[in-house]
Protein backbone atom coordinates (compact mmCIF):
# COMPACT_ATOMS: atom_id res chain seq x y z
CA UNK A 1 0.00 0.00 0.00
CA UNK A 2 0.83 3.74 -0.41
CA UNK A 3 2.14 3.13 -4.12
CA UNK A 4 0.98 6.01 -6.15
CA UNK A 5 -1.00 4.80 -9.02
CA UNK A 6 -1.52 6.91 -12.43
CA UNK A 7 -5.29 6.81 -13.10
CA UNK A 8 -5.55 9.56 -15.85
CA UNK A 9 -2.40 7.71 -17.80
CA UNK A 10 -1.04 11.10 -18.18
CA UNK A 11 0.65 11.98 -14.82
CA UNK A 12 -2.52 14.42 -13.82
CA UNK A 13 -4.10 12.47 -11.40
CA UNK A 14 -2.86 10.26 -8.30
CA UNK A 15 -3.72 7.89 -6.41
CA UNK A 16 -2.18 6.66 -3.32
CA UNK A 17 -3.93 3.81 -0.51
CA UNK A 18 -3.83 4.64 2.93
CA UNK A 19 -6.33 1.82 3.60
CA UNK A 20 -7.82 -0.37 1.54
CA UNK A 21 -11.47 -0.78 1.13
CA UNK A 22 -14.07 -3.79 2.36
CA UNK A 23 -12.69 -6.72 -0.22
CA UNK A 24 -16.87 -7.72 -0.52
CA UNK A 25 -17.46 -3.53 -1.53
CA UNK A 26 -17.70 -2.98 -5.34
CA UNK A 27 -16.93 0.52 -6.82
CA UNK A 28 -19.11 3.12 -7.96
CA UNK A 29 -20.32 2.69 -11.44
CA UNK A 30 -23.29 3.67 -14.01
CA UNK A 31 -26.15 1.36 -12.01
CA UNK A 32 -24.53 2.40 -8.54
CA UNK A 33 -23.88 6.39 -9.31
CA UNK A 34 -24.32 8.31 -5.69
CA UNK A 35 -21.22 7.91 -3.59
CA UNK A 36 -20.79 9.98 -0.08
CA UNK A 37 -17.12 10.67 0.68
CA UNK A 38 -15.29 12.14 3.47
CA UNK A 39 -12.47 14.49 2.52
CA UNK A 40 -9.86 16.74 3.11
CA UNK A 41 -8.89 19.27 -0.04
CA UNK A 42 -5.03 20.71 0.40
CA UNK A 43 -3.01 22.80 -1.42
CA UNK A 44 0.19 21.24 -2.55
CA UNK A 45 2.34 23.96 -2.85
CA UNK A 46 1.48 24.96 1.09
CA UNK A 47 -0.16 21.86 3.06
CA UNK A 48 -3.00 24.71 3.59
CA UNK A 49 -6.39 23.09 3.76
CA UNK A 50 -8.81 24.66 1.68
CA UNK A 51 -11.96 22.37 2.63
CA UNK A 52 -12.61 19.41 5.03
CA UNK A 53 -15.62 17.24 6.26
CA UNK A 54 -13.81 15.70 8.65
CA UNK A 55 -13.82 18.87 11.11
CA UNK A 56 -17.38 18.16 11.57
CA UNK A 57 -17.76 14.58 10.55
CA UNK A 58 -19.99 15.11 7.43
CA UNK A 59 -20.01 13.35 4.28
CA UNK A 60 -19.81 14.82 0.65
CA UNK A 61 -22.49 12.76 -1.58
CA UNK A 62 -22.49 13.37 -5.57
CA UNK A 63 -23.29 11.47 -8.22
CA UNK A 64 -20.60 9.74 -10.71
CA UNK A 65 -20.10 11.16 -14.25
CA UNK A 66 -22.69 14.16 -13.61
CA UNK A 67 -20.04 16.50 -13.46
CA UNK A 68 -20.72 18.23 -10.05
CA UNK A 69 -17.37 17.46 -9.06
CA UNK A 70 -13.61 18.26 -10.29
CA UNK A 71 -12.34 15.89 -12.99
CA UNK A 72 -9.83 14.03 -10.68
CA UNK A 73 -13.01 12.97 -8.15
CA UNK A 74 -14.76 11.98 -10.98
CA UNK A 75 -11.62 9.84 -12.12
CA UNK A 76 -10.37 8.32 -8.43
CA UNK A 77 -13.83 7.90 -6.92
CA UNK A 78 -14.67 5.52 -9.45
CA UNK A 79 -11.67 2.93 -8.48
CA UNK A 80 -12.61 3.32 -4.35
CA UNK A 81 -14.12 0.84 -2.24
CA UNK A 82 -16.29 1.22 0.90
CA UNK A 83 -13.83 2.14 3.08
CA UNK A 84 -11.36 2.94 1.44
CA UNK A 85 -8.87 5.76 2.51
CA UNK A 86 -6.32 7.55 -0.24
CA UNK A 87 -4.31 10.55 -1.03
CA UNK A 88 -5.62 11.70 -4.55
CA UNK A 89 -3.28 14.35 -6.18
CA UNK A 90 -4.00 16.29 -9.05
CA UNK A 91 -2.59 18.53 -11.86
CA UNK A 92 -4.76 21.90 -12.14
CA UNK A 93 -6.16 20.87 -15.62
CA UNK A 94 -8.22 17.86 -13.11
CA UNK A 95 -9.34 20.41 -10.64
CA UNK A 96 -10.14 23.94 -10.60
CA UNK A 97 -7.44 24.99 -14.07
CA UNK A 98 -5.21 27.72 -14.31
CA UNK A 99 -7.54 30.32 -13.09
CA UNK A 100 -8.05 28.40 -9.59
CA UNK A 101 -11.37 28.55 -7.47
CA UNK A 102 -10.35 32.36 -5.62
CA UNK A 103 -10.47 33.14 -2.96
CA UNK A 104 -9.67 29.30 -1.23
CA UNK A 105 -7.87 27.94 -4.21
CA UNK A 106 -5.38 30.63 -6.38
CA UNK A 107 -4.59 30.29 -9.88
Amino acid sequence: MGDSIDLSGDGGVFKSISRKGKADAICPSEDLPLVDVQYEGMLAETGEVFDTTREDNTVFSFEIGKGSVIQAWEIAVKTMKVGEVAKITCKPEYAYGSLGSPPDIPP
